[in-house]
């Protein structure tokens, strides 16, 4: 593809194939034309799913709890109307069964300003507030063994997620694991009028819907052999699609390129090293592509971006956006659990970039968070 990453990179991150940890990084940020950061949504693990609302005002898609889906509950919509230093709760768009949560999304918005989200989740026994320790949250996988993911709830909104109006479940196949398809990343217009999306299961399928995010048909795989889950995926300005798909094993993002509407795609090469993963894409004012995408490697926890040429084929050094430091709640514990990433990314309407992120902890915040940057990225060209 043309992308190797650079040197530089290669040796920050050498901890990954298997040299000791590496010290946490200072600052990696260059001096940017605008960079704030803020505590956004506090206890929250959120794997937040930005979309811009027709009035201007960002919208965020969160899970509303302070651990990692263990309990019963139900994605929240939150909205800011001031381009994403403050937040506040405005609705829900799928509701949860008892014992069962609502926790995985995808989301989107159509031209006339419907709001659209499909939104999966899990059988969970646990009520909130999780009181769990670490040594719990360990032992869950025993406890959860043999639970299978619930089919995604299609749901639309036409006042800025404000309500929502719940559809029947898509007639989507059943995984041979026997999980259901899991939706991830957004749901956009493709060429032709129809709603594209990602859903991962055995494969990673690409998805259509003809009637407005009511029903979905599956057009064509991405990637298959449960080789990768987690994709989002961009229309690109000469009619491309390009994807971005997290590795189950080498747990890299991977390119895949469709030049047929999404029926047919061809894999482009690796887009991040090993342990960095999952991403967002984003069209910048000036044309280019915004990779954003979490860092998950010994020594450096964070958020990195790279930009791409309009064509997603040629692709900047990384540059590393959030440093989460030690990115725990529990950072005094002998074998601390780490855990944070999963941007977002939107354009506000002032032309900053918003990205929002989760974290389990930093050192002045020892408790789960939605973050977010408000930067301006360096120009077209920059070193």
């Amino acid at each position: 593809m043309g992308m190797p990453l650079p040197t530089r990179l290669l040796i920050v991150f050498a901890a990954v194939a298997g040299a000791a940890a590496l010290p946490a990084a200072p600052s990696a940020l260059p001096p940017l034309p605008q960079y704030e950061r803020y505590i956004a949504i506090d206890a929250a693990c959120a794997w937040p799913r930005l979309t811009v609302l027709p009035s201007g005002e960002l919208s965020a898609l969160v899970w509303p709890h302070p651990n990692h889906g263990f309990v019963q509950g139900a994605l929240e919509c939150w909205n800011s109307a001031d381009q994403g230093r403050t937040w506040q709760r405005a609705g829900v768009p799928v509701t949860n069964a008892p014992g069962t949560n609502r926790m995985n999304c995808a989301a989107g918005m159509l031209a006339d300003g419907t709001y659209v989200a499909l939104v999966a989740g899990w059988p969970r026994p646990f009520l909130p507030p999780w009181q769990g320790t670490l040594a719990d949250e360990q032992k869950l996988p025993e406890v959860l063994q043999g639970l299978h993911t619930l089919p995604p709830i299609p749901a639309v909104s036409r006042d800025g997620g404000r309500t929502w109006e719940q559809y029947p479940a898509p007639d989507l196949p059943r995984q041979a694991s026997g999980h259901a398809l899991t939706p991830f990343g957004r749901i956009a217009p493709v060429h032709g009028g129809e709603l594209g999306v990602a859903l991962y299961g055995d494969e990673v399928g690409f998805y259509v819907s003809a009637d407005r995010g009511r029903t979905w048909q599956r057009r064509g795989r991405i990637t298959g052999d449960r080789a990768h889950n987690e994709t989002t995926w961009i229309e690109l300005a000469n009619g491309d699609l390009l994807a971005a798909a997290r590795g189950a094993e080498n747990s890299c993002l991977d390119a895949y390129r469709s030049t047929d509407g999404g029926a047919t795609w061809q894999p482009e090469g690796p887009l991040t090293l090993a342990g960095q993963h999952p991403a967002d894409l984003t069209r910048l004012p000036d044309g280019r592509i915004l990779l954003s995408y979490g860092v998950r490697n010994p020594g450096w926890w964070g958020v990195a971006v790279r930009f791409g040429d309009a064509t997603g084929r040629g692709w900047s050094a990384p540059l590393m956006l959030v440093d989460f430091e030690d990115s725990s709640d529990h950072p005094r514990a002998p074998d601390p659990r780490r855990d944070g990433g999963y941007p977002s990314t939107v354009v506000a309407a002032d032309g900053t970039l918003v990205t929002a992120y989760y974290c389990r902890g930093v050192p002045a915040h020892h408790r789960y968070h939605m973050g977010v940057v408000r930067w301006r990225p360096p120009p077209a060209g920059s070193p």
